[in-house]
C-alpha cells in the first residue's frame, strides 16, 4: 500500500483516528509520519495494563470501603446517631450531621477518586443566601484568576481582581 501523502513509498505507519465517533485510518511513510509529528519509535499505548492498573484500584476502593476489614473498635458508630458504615451503605445516606466528622477519614478518599475533588464545584440552588452565592462566585473568580496568572494572561488577572474586590465585603475584602 503507498502512502497516502506521498503516494510515492510503501506506507509502514498505519494510524487509527477516533474523533467524534467517527474513524479515520491513514496510511504513511515513515518520512510523512515524521513530517506530521508522529512519533514512530514512541511505546505503544498498553490499554490492556492501564484497565488493569484500574481495576485493581477499583477492587482496592472496594476492599477499603465497601468489605471492610475488622474495624477499631468505636471507629464506626456515630456517637450521636448510631450509625455504623454498614448502615449508611444499605440506606445510602448519612444518619446526622456529626457522621460527617466521624466517617470523614473513611470517606474523603472515596469522594476525591469519584468526583476528583474534595470541595463542590458545581450549581448553587436559587434559594440559598446571598452570601453562600457570593462564597461560590469568589471561589470560582479565585480558580480563574490563578489560571489567568498562570496562563501570563494579565490583562484578564487585572479583570478578575477587580471583580474580585468588587464582591462583597465578606469574599472580596482580602
Amino acid at each position: 500500500m503507498l502512502c497516502q501523502n506521498c503516494h510515492q513509498k510503501e506506507a509502514t505507519v498505519h494510524l487509527t483516528q477516533v474523533v467524534d465517533g467517527k474513524t479515520e485510518k491513514f496510511h504513511l511513510c515513515e518520512e510523512c509520519a515524521a513530517q506530521k509529528g508522529i512519533d514512530i519509535h514512541a511505546e505503544p499505548m498498553d490499554l490492556g495494563g492501564m484497565m488493569e492498573k484500574l481495576k485493581d484500584q477499583l477492587a482496592h476502593l472496594k476492599e477499603e470501603w465497601v468489605e471492610p476489614k475488622a474495624p477499631a473498635a468505636g471507629a464506626s458508630v456515630c456517637p450521636a446517631c448510631g450509625m455504623t458504615r454498614t448502615e449508611i451503605l444499605k440506606k445510602g445516606r448519612l444518619g446526622c450531621d456529626r457522621c460527617y466528622e466521624v466517617f470523614a477519614s473513611e470517606m474523603l478518599p472515596v469522594v476525591v477518586s469519584l468526583q476528583h475533588s474534595d470541595q463542590h464545584l458545581g450549581k448553587v440552588p436559587k434559594r440559598s443566601s446571598d452570601r453562600m452565592r457570593n462564597s461560590v462566585e469568589l471561589a470560582r473568580l479565585r480558580r480563574e484568576l490563578e489560571k489567568a496568572v498562570a496562563g501570563e494572561n494579565y490583562e484578564l488577572a487585572a479583570k478578575l481582581r477587580d471583580q474580585i474586590r468588587a464582591l462583597p465585603a465578606e469574599g472580596g475584602g482580602s
